[in-house]
């Protein structure tokens, strides 16, 4: 892509994740040519469709969570107008809401949107005319509608066939799970560290309840370094490594020695082995956002 100075909000939004028009275009059946002119040139009309299709596939690639399609709504259209066309009817029963939701005058519409008059006409008389994304997005939150899902209703589901990010990032992850595995083994608490996001959580799960949970960097660590004491060897074997859209699982076999009398009857001396999984989710950065470790 261009330099940042040339790029629309909605081009420094794929840019900042990496998002390559050559490689989503083949996903959507949308010319390359079409993303580069919306992310380079301001003039250029972005419609609902292929707004939505183009930020759902980029997040995709870029190992990015649903969640991010209403951050990139956010980033590209920050200064919206946000208007609550439910405002006036308040009050009314539940019912009545619900009816009035789908019975407001397109007069009334157009006004509270700032629309031009009989805008909408023009989009029901013609079943070729296209709505433009900034209109169907202040549309779609003035109703009180979730963003997303109204999206994925209208046009359909983008990706939800297992579409995994880049090879590069891919290969990103398997190296810092390795990475993090090698520190784990030689109970090096600043390597296990050294690519986790400030905000991480972590999850322990046995027999699939939630045994530990611990939020943000500072908690992970003092934790790593309590575990320090309780074994005086340990050592995970990665035995397969699985890449899913917003995460890579490992499956692993654990050894390790007590090295102090545990609560559940395990005594020092110990020797335990196990077969368990590790699931590790990335942040845009390529930082680990959340392990969850399942026995």
């Amino acid at each position: 892509m261009e330099e940042n100075k040339k790029l629309t909000r909605f081009g420094r939004y794929l840019k900042k994740i990496g998002a390559r028009p050559s490689k989503i275009a083949p996903m959507i059946s949308i010319k390359p040519k079409t993303i580069s002119l919306l992310a380079t040139d301001s003039s250029r009309t972005i419609y609902a469709e292929d707004f939505y299709k183009i930020v759902m596939v980029a997040n995709k690639q870029a190992g990015l969570t649903d969640q991010a399609f209403v951050t990139a709504v956010d980033e590209i259209f920050p200064n919206r107008s946000k208007t609550n066309l439910l405002e006036e009817f308040k009050d009314y029963s539940p019912e009545s809401l619900f009816f009035k939701k789908h019975a407001q005058q397109q007069a009334g519409l157009e006004k509270k949107l700032e629309m031009p008059e009989n805008k909408l006409s023009k989009y029901f008389g013609d079943h070729k005319k296209r709505i433009i994304a900034i209109e169907m997005i202040c549309f779609i939150e003035g109703m009180g509608y979730d963003l997303l899902t109204t999206f994925k209703e209208i046009y359909g589901p983008i990706g939800e066939d297992e579409m995994l990010p880049s090879l590069d990032i891919l290969n990103e992850r398997a190296t810092i799970i390795y990475q993090y595995v090698k520190a784990y083994n030689e109970q090096d608490v600043p390597g296990m560290l050294a690519h986790m996001a400030d905000a991480v959580v972590f999850d322990n799960c046995e027999n699939n309840l939630v045994t530990l949970h611990l939020e943000g960097i500072d908690e992970f660590r003092k934790q790593a370094i309590d575990a320090l004491t309780y074994f005086t060897e340990r050592r995970q074997r990665i035995l397969s490594l699985t890449h899913k859209p917003n995460a890579t699982e490992i499956t692993v076999a654990y050894e390790a020695i007590v090295g102090v009398d545990l609560p559940d009857g395990i005594k020092e001396g110990d020797k335990i082995q196990l077969t368990g999984r590790s699931v590790f989710e990335f942040s845009p950065t390529g930082k680990i956002s959340k392990l969850t470790d399942y026995s």
